[in-house]
């Protein structure tokens, strides 16, 4: 009499996970299919046959504990109004991106080289280490938008809708680096990029 076993049955299971997960690491869509970048600066992505363009905004950002209920809701509700709207397809990526604070420390280095005072260069060297140390360690939680078109003119096209039925997020562009940086981040999570780039 055949009966029923309860391990095996796990144990064929498991078996089939596990090789659907493999089957599923090697494929190309576990990565973004970046191609390049177009001398307009949108990011060129190849699937298959079919070539798209994407380019990447940066939403406005507010602090929702300094606003009043009825301010957050606003913007959830614009947020909400804008997905439903905007008809095109549109990607939200939350990262840890790394912090910059360059501006700040070439401030606090003009600030040492020009202070004559001992104990003030000493406060100064104090604050510029504390920079070093956020920009290296820290890292914030960012939101990007990623918007797609089948061809450069498509793409502004979407952006100029988006930007039309999104007030709410208030898109603001980003340099190349930024883009590289946020794929880099994407494609290699888990990787120091501080230590990369030097």
């Amino acid at each position: 009499m055949a009966g029923f076993n309860a391990l095996d049955r796990r144990k064929e299971r498991d078996q089939r996970t596990k090789t659907d997960e493999r089957k599923q690491r090697g494929k190309i869509t576990a990565i973004l299919p970046i191609v390049g970048i177009s001398k307009q600066g949108y990011i060129i992505l190849k699937s298959g046959l079919s070539t798209y363009y994407a380019d990447v905004m940066k939403p406005e950002k507010h602090d929702l504990d300094r606003l009043t209920l009825q301010e957050a809701d606003a913007i959830e509700n614009g947020s909400w109004r804008f997905m439903r709207q905007y008809t095109h397809s549109v990607k939200e990526i939350f990262l840890n991106f790394p912090e910059n604070n360059d501006v700040q420390q070439q401030y606090f280095r003009h600030l040492i080289k020009t202070t004559t005072d001992p104990f003030r260069v000493e406060q100064l060297e104090k604050e510029l280490y504390n920079l070093q140390y956020l920009e290296q360690h820290y890292r914030k939680l960012s939101s990007w938008i990623m918007l797609f078109g089948t061809t450069p003119k498509q793409l502004e096209a979407n952006i100029e809708d988006a930007k039309a039925k999104g007030a709410v997020y208030g898109f603001q562009p980003t340099t190349i680096a930024e883009k590289q940086l946020m794929y880099r981040l994407m494609n290699n999570p888990g990787v120091d990029t501080s230590e990369e780039e030097q």
